[in-house]
Order: structure tokens, then C-alpha cells, then sequence
């Protein structure tokens, strides 16, 4: 997740590529680098609980992760295409019409020695755990540790409160401590019954 922060600021690639790479970072201080980075590690977890997992180079797996999570993030496409067409073909990776392709070759082989058609087998497998529910309660160290939060946010998604800390200083330790999500366990039951 650093190295994509600091790829995706380098100026080969904010000069020449054509989508709004800026606002997609892991480790930022803000709303949105904190919930990519609860999916990612949440959807992480989830991968590591599956024994079939062993199969795959553990780089490989977390550049599909991440190449996933973003693509669907910059909305290049949906979480109904991961979940129904990624396991099963690679139009995705292939298709011209995917911008973001470019960019994520681009820091494949600069950060990972990857070409992106080698992760294939492995973004078609991690695909399959895309239907996990995302949860994002503030993690339990805050809560007992509130007099060192300097600002909490309360924002609405689904009707559902999340909430937000913001510290620059100490964001990086904050992620450090996260919530378990319980429907990790139901999600690779339900995956292995299909």
C-alpha cells in the first residue's frame, strides 16, 4: 500500500495517465484512504482463512487485492463484475476501454517485477471473496483510548454510523489496530458450499 501511495504521486505518472489517480491512496489521513484500507485488509483476512489460498504466491495476492479494490474504486468497474465475470474470464484485462490497466501495469512491474496478465489466475481466485460484507466500526483501542483521538467524524453509509479518526501523527498506528469482521467465517463457509 506505501509503495502505491508513492507510485501514484511520482510525476511520469500524474503527468501521463488519464484518470484521477490522486485521490486513490491507502495511508492518507482522510475518509477515503481509510475505507480502501479496511476493504483491502478486511478482504485480506478473509483470502488468508482459505486453505486453497497456500496455491498462490503470497505478492501475487495482494497485488490482486489491490488491483481489484482500486479498479473498483476508480469505477472502471462494478462489484456485480468481480463478483459474476472476473472468476470466469479475462476480458477485464485485456479490454482497451480500462484506463486504469495502464496505470496498474505501470506499477506492477516497477514495484512487483509482475506483468499484469501473470496475476490472471490469481485475481480470477480472489475475485471470489469480493461478496464479503465491509465492516467499518472504530476499532476497540480507540474506544477505550479516547483522550488521545483529536478528532472523531461521524459520516452515514447505508444507514450506518462509521466513524473516523483523524490524527496525521499517529494515522499510521491507528490502522495498525482494526476491527475483526465476523462475517469472515460465514463468507468462506458460504464460498465453499458453491
Amino acid at each position: 500500500m506505501n509503495q502505491w501511495d508513492l507510485f501514484i504521486e511520482s510525476p511520469q505518472v500524474t503527468n501521463h495517465m488519464k484518470i484521477n489517480i490522486a485521490t486513490k491512496q491507502f495511508k492518507l489521513p482522510n475518509e477515503d484512504s481509510y475505507l480502501l484500507f479496511r476493504e483491502f485488509m478486511q478482504i485480506l483476512d478473509n483470502i488468508i482463512l482459505d486453505a486453497q489460498t497456500l496455491q498462490y504466491k503470497p505478492r501475487a495476492l495482494i497485488a490482486s487485492v489491490m488491483y481489484l479494490i482500486l479498479g473498483k474504486n476508480y469505477m472502471e468497474f462494478s462489484l456485480e463484475q468481480i463478483l459474476e465475470e472476473f472468476p470466469f474470464t479475462s476480458n477485464y484485462l485485456i479490454s482497451n476501454k480500462i484506463k486504469f490497466n495502464l496505470v496498474f501495469s505501470s506499477f506492477l512491474s516497477f514495484c512487483f517485477g509482475y506483468e499484469i496478465f501473470e496475476l490472471l489466475p490469481t485475481i480470477q481466485y480472489v475475485a471470489l471473496f469480493f461478496g464479503l460484507n465491509i465492516i467499518n466500526n472504530l476499532p476497540i483501542a480507540v474506544k477505550l483510548n479516547k483522550e488521545n483521538v483529536l478528532e472523531v467524524r461521524i459520516k452515514f453509509f447505508f444507514n450506518r454510523a462509521i466513524f473516523f479518526i483523524f490524527n496525521k501523527s499517529h494515522f499510521e498506528e491507528f490502522l495498525a489496530f482494526q476491527t475483526h469482521n465476523k462475517c469472515n467465517i460465514e463468507n468462506i463457509k458460504k464460498r465453499r458450499k458453491i
